[in-house]
């Protein structure tokens, strides 16, 4: 029961919101309702690792329990046993499998376990530091496990969510929060069905065919990674606004994963622009802690230590962690660029295109490590696209190409569905700061009643052309 099949959209999710909108007035009733679905809705989708959840949330709400209230100094060694603890459960399940470049291997791992295992990790901290507020064992538990970010993300934090738990009944009319939950959905919905299908249909079997050792061509091979990075954004960020709009239906405001990172103007700020809960957990509890002293080198081993993280975060395997240490690269030398000023902090209106180009080209080179199942492959993809060793075996669909350019420039010059939506975002929203709302607010108006009515009909007419979202076995 995905957030795309005719059970969940249909029964699961309008009766869940009937009934927790009749206890909406009732905090304690509201909480272990809300705590019930969310296990109902794991356990439709992961039946046989729901002990693994609970045991998870009860393992670490016992060593949260166990801090509160002590000094840092006190904490040190539980919490250094805790979050092993937690590295070592995630690891447990996720590197065999991540060895294995099949649906298969990933459908074994426990759903979400990345997710729920760094959102308790990133709490912990915050706990043996003394900035996290006492909680009970319900509370806690709806904060790890509510629904809408189990399957895919975000991460989340607690001084931004266990607030809004806590509170009585939505501070929002129910009208109002559904009509933006069910634009967020509808837009989430039809990235995920309708507009990443046809980037699959561009690879092909482009990567089979590289990884079987076939010969490939250097147009090809741009083509494939690029539907490939298209396809990765759509499917993740659709997934990322569908559970934004579910839980704001519920009057739960999650925080913003991805803002437009496809206008980025350099490797670094792409990556602050993708998966942005993921890259806040890594500033916090790795980046920030490794530059405490002021030495450049310290910053530059940080910044190369939390691509490495972003990368091994994907998968355990040698191409990944290539990957990592290629963006860690291309981030040092931006940054030793802008510290030499040979690139200008604001930058002109040339440098920012140039930039924008330049970015959308060295990340879908990279590609070829991130979606490339062994080091030999990658490198055979790799060389094709420097131009070496290429053969035309065949000539690109036309419309290949330009469902390519089209996406392009919507990417860069068409506003984002967080641009759109800004204005009702929570005033604590860590991207807030970094959305310029347009002319094009969205409204409880007939133009976008039409527009959403219609993007949630094509999609649910296309359900079955919906595979598993990408992110779902992380």
């Amino acid at each position: 029961m995905s957030f795309t099949s005719y059970s969940f959209i249909f029964i699961f999710l309008p009766a869940s919101l009937i009934f927790y909108q009749k206890l909406n007035n009732n905090k304690k009733k509201s909480i272990y309702f809300a705590i019930s679905i969310s296990l109902i809705f794991y356990i439709a989708n992961d039946a046989q690792n729901i002990l693994v959840l609970i045991l998870s949330i009860t393992a670490n709400w016992l060593f949260a329990k166990y801090m509160m209230g002590k000094k840092y100094h006190e904490n040190k060694i539980i919490l250094f046993i805790s979050i092993i603890s937690n590295i070592f459960l995630l690891s447990f399940f996720k590197i065999p499998h991540t060895w294995h470049f099949s649906e298969t291997a990933n459908s074994l791992l426990p759903l979400g376990i990345s997710y729920y295992t760094f959102t308790q990790i990133s709490y912990l901290i915050d706990v043996a530091k003394g900035n996290a507020h006492a909680t009970n064992a319900a509370e806690y538990t709806l904060f790890v496990a509510w629904f809408p970010h189990l399957p895919a993300g975000p991460l989340l934090s607690h001084k931004e969510m266990l607030p809004q738990f806590l509170q009585v009944s939505a501070q929002e009319p129910l009208m109002h929060r559904c009509a933006v939950g069910l634009t967020l959905f509808s837009m989430g919905l039809f990235k995920k069905v309708c507009l990443s299908y046809p980037f699959n249909s561009i690879q092909g079997d482009f990567f089979a065919r590289a990884a079987s050792g076939s010969p490939i061509s250097t147009l090809e091979a741009w083509m494939a990674c690029m539907a490939f990075l298209f396809e990765a954004y759509l499917d993740f960020s659709g997934y990322s606004e569908m559970a934004m709009g579910i839980s704001r239906m519920f009057g739960i405001h999650l925080p913003v994963n991805f803002h437009a990172p496809f206008r980025s103007t350099s490797p670094a700020e792409f990556w602050t622009r993708w998966h942005i809960t993921l890259g806040r957990f890594i500033h916090d509890n790795i980046y920030r802690p490794l530059t405490k002293s002021r030495k450049i080198w310290r910053h530059y081993l940080a910044l190369m230590l939390a691509m490495i993280f972003v990368a091994m975060w994907h998968r355990v395997t040698l191409p990944m962690l290539a990957f990592g240490l290629f963006q860690g690269f291309l981030i040092i030398c931006n940054n030793a660029f802008r510290r030499s000023s040979i690139v200008s902090r604001r930058g002109g209106f040339i440098q920012q295109w140039l930039g924008r180009l330049f970015t959308l080209v060295v990340i879908t080179f990279s590609v070829c490590m991130w979606a490339a199942p062994d080091m030999e492959t990658s490198i055979h993809i790799m060389v094709t696209m420097l131009g070496v060793n290429s053969i035309e075996i065949r000539q690109p669909e036309l419309h290949h190409v330009l469902s390519l350019m089209i996406s392009i420039f919507i990417f860069w010059f068409c506003p984002s569905m967080m641009d759109l939506i800004a204005k009702e975002l929570p005033d604590w929203s860590f991207q807030k700061k970094n959305i310029r709302p347009t002319s094009t607010q969205w409204s409880l108006s007939a133009p976008w009643i039409i527009l959403i009515s219609f993007t949630l009909s094509i999609s649910i007419l296309n359900l079955s052309l919906a595979s598993d979202f990408k992110y779902a076995a992380f």
